[in-house]
């Protein structure tokens, strides 16, 4: 795995909807006026998408190539 793909698995068991509880203690600690429910669903789908979505390398390397016809 890529180091993106490890920052993913990171986003995904931190920011996992049950943890939300968790993420509003953490904000009224550090006088933060954000709620919790909006911002952990997103960052888990962030995660989501770095661990299952293909970087532009991986992408590129299983487009076939546009080879000629050599019968043509």
């Amino acid at each position: 795995m890529r180091g993106r793909n490890w920052v993913g698995v990171a986003f995904i068991f931190l920011f996992l909807p049950v943890n939300v509880p968790l993420w509003d203690m953490a904000f009224e600690t550090f006088s933060i006026d954000i709620v919790a429910v909006f911002i952990t669903p997103l960052l888990f789908l962030l995660g989501i998408l770095l661990v299952f979505y293909p970087s532009r390398k991986d992408k590129i390397s299983t487009i076939p190539s546009n080879r000629t016809n050599e019968e043509e």
